[in-house]
This record gives structure tokens, sequence and C-alpha cells, in this order.
């Protein structure tokens, strides 16, 4: 449960984006240092200390984008900026416009797949996949939609047309299949699988679902996927039934064959309509796999779902068993209980992890453990010894496992801790035997007011896990870091390094020093102070110049220039004098046709960026 403006016209640059308004999507920000706010969002090791994740983050202008972070023999590199397609917007991946990435599936090391959504230059949202060869991550490849995709673009009063892409799982290298939804013509949502064969990304088809599925009014999707390394997939989401009810979707398959399950009936004690929500699907081998996730009774409780899977046959579902002291989920709305992630590291050996509430209004970590195919009763998570108790005071919870084998398993989440903090939990069981919970260690530096989580594990041996997590920096920023354990024992935690800016980054920062904006940027008051100043952000450190120019008798003559050290990335200004060619100019004019050149040469291992415009000073 994750904590959860110049007025003039002919603007002539290098990159289009660069003429948007301060208020858009894009524009340089001025004020203090942009809290990158970074949130993690998968990983996956191929073998220890061989490891990729995902995640999304601000650029030094406030843009949202994604981050690629890879471990390679033990040590994690610097992240990279996630490359969308040609044609994307500047903030490709912003959460608040439909972008991010979603998953990570590396069957190989240096060799991991990503999926997710982003944000074309026009505001339509798009599927993304993204491939790393030999270590490097290549521009992603936009997904392609079944022929009968509903293409609908945004405009003020229709939104662009909804898709998803929810998760990807790779058998072997260049071999991985990512699920999601999209719209159709129909105007109906239906589940998506897209397909690699070799490297080449296909395009994706629609899901078959169920008899009994409702034609008009769909709304269906796919939310997790599993592979073997055979090639064979497994995926789980829900639709509507002809009634109405939304029900489980089980789906498998490979390449552009697929077959759904029949619905598999709901547990006992759900409702009419059962709302059942599978939102994690494990197979440790085809044909013997477990699914979690949510169902509602009929008084509105939210209870936790446990799908089992035997020789091909899925079976009826079951509600997990609550622990004592639950509140109770024969009064109106009183329980929400949440299944999260399954691990299953052999057939009927499964556990599954979320939260539920007690009787006293908090949240609680829950394990559900299954032993020869049978679900056993749920168990709380025993909390540190500095975990917060009382009425209402809790807020805690497990959001993924991952188990190396029967009975090593390595489970995170969150906790409240005494101070009324978030801290990282890390719950281990060792040889069958669930270990208290421990308070995972943050960098060097964190913050003592903390807002921290561990988001995903992943185990390649017992007791040889990675964690990938978020934490308050010292500046109260959202940061990321990583963990390793290797023989039962955590390090200290590694900071995630964010990317450097990019070239593009650089281009765009240069737009706040081009056109003059706000009451000093009239002519009569830059002819009274004799200078005019910029804020410029800068992305990374480096020298900004501006340099205006008019055109007298036909000769260009420069009128101001002004330059700046930028010693970090931040707001700096930039400090525009007037020569006395424009003093003289400036005196006798009423108005004056400028134009302006912008360059940023910065310290980093890529070149100067230029950009240029033209504006009417009046």
């Amino acid at each position: 449960m994750r904590r959860a403006a110049a007025a003039w016209a002919s603007l002539v640059l290098g990159v289009g984006a660069l003429a948007a308004p301060a208020s858009a999507a894009g524009a340089p920000r001025t004020g203090g240092p942009i809290d990158p706010n970074v949130l993690l969002q998968a990983l996956s090791c191929a073998s220890a200390g061989n490891c990729g994740a995902v995640g999304d983050y601000r650029d030094a202008l406030g843009n949202g984008q994604a981050l690629l972070v890879t471990e390679a023999a033990g040590r994690w590199r610097r992240a990279v900026q996630a490359q969308p397609p040609a044609g994307s917007a500047v903030d490709p991946f912003a959460a608040s416009r439909g972008g991010g990435l979603t998953g990570i599936s590396c069957p190989a090391a240096g060799e991991c797949a990503a999926a997710g959504r982003y944000v074309t230059a026009g505001g339509t949202v798009g599927g993304v996949l993204l491939q790393e060869r030999r270590g490097r991550w290549p521009r992603g490849v936009r997904l392609a939609l079944p022929a009968n995709a509903l293409r609908r673009t945004t405009h003020k009063h229709r939104p662009a047309a909804p898709m998803s892409v929810n998760a990807i799982a790779c058998g072997s290298p260049g071999n991985c299949v990512a699920v999601g939804n999209y719209e159709t013509v129909a105007e109906v949502l239906e589940p998506l699988i897209a397909v690699e064969r070799s490297g080449r990304w296909q395009r994706a088809i629609e899901a078959p679902l169920p008899p009994g599925a409702a034609v008009a009014g769909q709304n269906a999707t796919l939310l997790s996927v599993a592979c073997a390394p055979s090639g064979g997939c497994s995926a789980a989401g829900d639709y509507i039934d002809t009634s109405g009810h939304q029900q489980a979707l089980l789906v498998s398959g490979s390449g552009r064959r697929w077959a759904p399950a029949p619905a598999p009936v709901p547990p006992s004690d759900a409702s009419g309509d059962p709302s059942l929500t599978p939102s994690a699907i494990a197979c440790p081998v085809p044909g013997a796999c477990a699914v979690v996730g949510t169902y509602l009774n009929p008084l509105a409780n939210s209870l936790g779902l446990l799908l089992s899977q035997a020789g091909g046959i899925w079976q009826g579902g079951v509600g997990a068993a609550l622990p004592a002291g639950a509140a109770p989920a024969g009064t109106f709305g009183d329980q929400a209980a949440v299944l999260s992630s399954v691990a299953c590291p052999q057939a009927g050996e499964c556990t599954a992890v979320g939260w539920y509430f007690d009787n006293y209004g908090n949240s609680q970590g829950l394990i559900v453990s299954q032993h020869d195919g049978v679900w056993q009763p749920g168990t709380e998570v025993k909390l540190p010894t500095n975990a917060v108790t009382g009425l209402n005071k809790q807020s805690s919870g497990v959001d993924w496992i991952s188990c190396a084998s029967v009975g090593n398993c390595l489970a995170t989440g969150v906790y409240t801790d005494i101070g009324y903090n978030s801290q990282g939990l890390l719950i281990q069981e060792s040889g069958g035997v669930w270990q208290p919970a421990t308070e995972a260690p943050l960098p060097r530096g964190a913050a003592t007011a903390q807002s921290a989580a561990t988001v995903a594990s992943d185990c390649t041996a017992p007791s040889t896990c990675t964690v990938i997590g978020d934490y308050d920096d010292a500046s109260g920023n959202l940061a990321g870091f990583m963990l390793t354990e290797n023989a039962g024992r955590f390090g200290r935690a590694t900071e995630l390094l964010l990317p450097p800016a990019t070239a593009a980054e650089v281009r765009l920062s240069l737009a706040a020093i081009l056109l003059p904006s706000g009451p000093a940027a009239q002519l009569g008051k830059i002819r009274s102070a004799r200078r005019y100043v910029y804020t410029y952000r800068a992305v990374e450190p480096g020298t900004a110049a501006s340099s205006w120019y008019a055109t007298v008798n036909g000769s260009s003559v420069l009128i101001a220039a002004g330059r700046t050290q930028a010693r970090a990335a931040g707001a700096t200004r930039v400090d525009l004098r007037l020569t006395p060619a424009g003093e003289q100019l400036l005196a006798g004019a009423g108005v004056l046709r400028v134009s302006v050149r912008a360059r940023f040469t910065p310290r980093g291992n890529h070149g100067a960026q230029q950009a240029q415009a033209s504006f009417t000073l009046r």
C-alpha cells in the first residue's frame, strides 16, 4: 500500500516545444530546486547482482520523465532517461497526463524489457515498449494497437481513446509479452496482448473473452502476466459478463494464439456482482498458476481473492481467511482486505501478501500461504518494535513478495513508526518460518521525517535478494534507493543516481532566456534601467548567455548581452546589459524589432546548445 509569457509574435526555435507558454507542460519553471519526486515502480533480476528497475521522476525543468536503472555485476549504474518514440511530448511520462512505465522483465543479464505509456506531442496516450540490449537502452517503440482500435484524438469535448499497458513478462531475451487494454471502434474496452518475437514487437491483438462476456458496455483488461522459458504465458485481469458483473479473466497461450479459461466460480461469500479483480499471477510451471486480488461481499467489504490452477484447470475462488482480531466482514463496509502480490516457487506452494484492517481501524500486513495446493489462514505481519500502536494509528501493508525456493521469501511494504513516519518494511521467511519484520535501512543523509517505502523485491537464491524503494533525502525530496541482501544480511542502501540532463532539456531550458516577459519587459523600462534580467533554470552546471540584436541600415547590431556561470542545476540570473549602440538605439525608438540568440555551454559531455527567437519591444 504505497503511500500512497511573452505576447509577441514570430518565435523561431530549434524545437517547437520551446514556444510553450509558462503555464504549459514543458515550460521551464523558475523558483527553488525541483523535487525530482522519484517513484520506482518495478524490479527484475536475471541473476544475483544483475537487475533492472524502472520508475518515474521529474527532470530539472519539472517535466515528467521515466528512468531505467541497471545493476551489473553487483554495481548499480547511474539511471538513464527512457527515450520515448519520436513525436512525444516534452513531459512524455508525466503521470498526471497518463504516462509512466509500469513493468520490467529481465530474462538475462543486460537483456531486459520494459513497458508502459507515454504522451505524444498532440496530447494522446500510447503504449511504449523498450528493450535493453547488452546493457544499453535504445529509444522505445510505440505499441501498435489492434486493427479495430479507436483512432480518436484529443480535443476539448472528447478525450483521446484510452489504453493501458499494465505488465510485461519475458520467457527469454527478445521474447516477451505485454498486457493491458484499449478502446475499440465500438467504444468498449477490450483486453490487449502484445507479443515480441526474436526482438521484434508485433501488432497487439485483442485477447479473447470467455463465453458469456458482454458485447455492449465491455470494460475488460489484463493486469498481470507470467511467462515460462518455453514461451507459454498466462495472464489475469477482469471483464464484464452479460449480467453486467465483473468476473475474473484468465487467458493462456503464446504468439497470436490465446484461449480464455471458463470464468472461475467466485468465493462462496461473494456478492451477486462479485467485482473480481485478479491483480497478480505467478506460474512456477505451465498449467499450475496462482492468482490473487480482491472481490466484494454483499456488505460492500473488499476481501482477498485466491485462485488456483492445477493440471491446467482453474478451481473455484476462495476468500483469504483473515487473522484473529480482523475487522468484521459481516457488517457494512468495515473490512477492506487486499492481496497485492503472489510468488510460487513450486506448484501448489505459493505465498500471497497484502493488507487488511484490524478491529482498531489499523491497516496491517497480511501473509497467506498455500501448502500442497491448499490455502492456509492468513497471518498478520509482526511489525518492528518501533511501530506505532493504538486506535486508528497504524498504516502498514505488504506490496510485493519474491520467493527463491519454498520457505525462503522476502516481502516488502510500508509501516508507520512511533514518530508517525512511513518506513520501508523487510519481512523475511527463512526455512519456512516468517521472522519479525525489520525497518529497511536508508541511504546516508536521509531526512529524519520520512515517507519511505520498499516497493519490490526479487530473490535469486535463498537469502540473496534485491530491493527497491523510495525515501525522503536530506532536502526533503523524494528519492529512490536500492538494497542488496547477501547471506541473509542487508548492507547500507544505495541512493539512486538520477539521469544526467539531456541535450533536449538544455535546449528547452533556453526558452527562459529568449523572450522577455513581465512588467520589466517594456522598451521604456529597459531604456531607463539599461538592462534586463532573465531568470534562468540551468539543468546542469555550465555557462548560459543571451544576446539581443537589431537591424540598423541593413546590418545586425549587438544591442544587449549577458552571461552567467551556473555552478549547479537550479535557478540563476542572466543580467543582460545594453551596449553603447543599444543605449543609443533605444533612446530614440518607440518600437524596436529584436532578434535574440541564446546559448548554453555545459560542463558535461555533450556540446553547446543554441536557440533563437525574435520579438518586438514597445
